[in-house]
């Protein structure tokens, strides 16, 4: 169904190389028709659609502004589903903004944020997981984030939830046609058949809820700790893992007194690392609130780098804080300052750490073993993992709704009777696909979007 056309700028930050000005809606082959004169002088929406042609840029006045391509897109054959074109002029804010301003004057008015996307969504060219694959995708800090949001918007789980509800619909009909016309020759409905696949597809949104945690880390970066005593060079080992100089290097004991972070790229994973104020016995009362916070992010972070000055002796009493802060999650033992004489030798904390690890932070030397290490901590996820918080919990409300029905049917209930749990699991389902959600719902999700996408 055509809206009223709308416009906007879809790239980077201008100046750029290229910038592309879209539109869609109502009128817009009309709209290009003024804005774009193709290089023969016939008008782009009477040549081959999803086609590029090279021409001439006008403003408001029909005068040349640039020597660009564009596209037109031929409803139902676009993003949207509507009729759609693609201006791609050189990304000059003057041009820009020159072509949305005639664009504007030619009757489409400026598109709200996502809203391309949302009517490819109301027209049914993307479900609502897909829709949210495209903002995971725009914003993915990593190779990994990017290929599982691609995963997403070729339905690698949207379709499988689709099918899902479609079989649990049909189940329920086949129950209400075997009730409502007893006398034709129907297949019966059989209670113990039905509750084992409901216990199946229960398993399976349990399992794909599970996998939350993981999209988490692959959106956000995992988090790791860089926990240890002052001036053990946490602080430039983080810059080193950075590439640039994050967080203030002194000589002066107590430089950090919170926690700092900075995602950084370990072998195309996405790393959250957190610098921490050096763990002692505060001075003051903020050195005293940074070691809080530091323990604090060595608790909620999902692995952690324990720093340690190999030229100075490692006591017990330190190797038993650090390890106690680390818990039982993966943990490593940087030995620092590998270019000073050592005192303190690897082997007396492999028996504490998975790994051992001798660098020099400021040289920057050792410091590859580390990253790969890193990295194989990350999620690396051959099937797509959820990133939607909405996804897991309407996933969950669904596997309980399943389990319950299928408890039902196997303690011998009516099949009226655990139906209804059956029906809130497709209700459910349809608001993870969009089958069934309501405006603010939707409202919310494409407000994470961009203007122009």
């Amino acid at each position: 169904m055509q809206q009223p056309a709308i416009a906007a700028y879809s790239g980077g930050a201008l100046p750029a190389a290229i910038g592309i000005v879209r539109l869609s809606g109502e009128n817009t082959g009309a709209i290009l028709a003024r804005l774009f004169q193709t290089k023969q002088g016939k008008p782009i929406t009477e040549r081959k659609s999803n086609t590029l042609y090279y021409g001439k840029l006008l403003d408001k006045q029909g005068k040349g502004m640039d020597l660009c391509l564009a596209c037109y897109y031929s409803a139902p054959h676009s993003y949207t589903g509507e009729e759609m074109a693609e201006i791609f002029c050189h990304g000059s804010a003057a041009v820009v903004n020159a072509a949305l301003a005639h664009a504007f004057a030619l009757g489409a008015r400026p598109a709200e944020a996502g809203e391309f996307t949302k009517r490819a969504f109301l027209n049914g060219k993307l479900d609502l997981m897909k829709a949210e694959a495209v903002a995971d995708l725009i914003y993915a800090p990593s190779p990994r984030a990017a290929e599982n949001a691609v995963m997403h918007l070729e339905g690698a789980v949207s379709g499988e939830i689709s099918a899902m509800r479609r079989e649990l619909v049909g189940l329920c009909a086949h129950f209400y046609a075997v009730c409502d016309y007893p006398e034709e020759e129907i297949d019966p409905f059989v209670c113990e058949k039905a509750g084992k696949r409901f216990r199946e597809m229960s398993a399976r949104l349990t399992e794909l809820r599970g996998s939350y945690e993981r999209g988490q880390a692959l959106q956000q970066g995992l988090p790791v700790a860089v926990i240890g005593k002052p001036n053990a060079g946490k602080s430039t080992l983080f810059n080193a893992l950075a590439g640039f100089e994050r967080a203030i290097v002194t000589e002066e004991a107590g430089t950090t007194r919170d926690v700092i972070e900075h995602t950084v790229l370990c072998a195309g994973a996405s790393i959250r690392l957190l610098d921490t104020a050096g763990l002692r016995r505060g001075a003051s009362l903020a050195e005293k609130l940074g070691v809080e916070r530091a323990l604090n992010a060595a608790r909620e972070a999902a692995a952690v780098l324990c720093v340690f000055d190999q030229s100075e002796e490692v006591s017990e009493e330190e190797l038993d804080k650090l390890c106690s802060a680390a818990g039982d999650k993966p943990k490593a033992a940087v030995l620092n300052k590998s270019d000073l004489p050592a005192v303190t030798e690897p082997g007396t904390l492999e028996r504490r750490f998975d790994r051992v690890f001798i660098v020099s932070a400021l040289k920057k030397e050792g410091i590859g073993a580390l990253v790969h290490w890193l990295s194989g901590l990350a999620p690396n996820e051959d099937q797509p993992v959820i990133t939607s918080a909405r996804q897991a919990r309407l996933m969950e409300q669904a596997s309980q709704d399943l389990a319950g029905a299928a408890e039902s049917a196997e303690t011998g209930m009516t099949a009226d009777a655990f139906l209804s749990d059956v029906e809130r699991a497709v209700r459910h389902l349809g608001e993870v696909t969009g089958e069934e959600v309501s405006p603010d719902i939707a409202k919310e999700i494409f407000s994470r979007f961009c203007v122009g996408k």
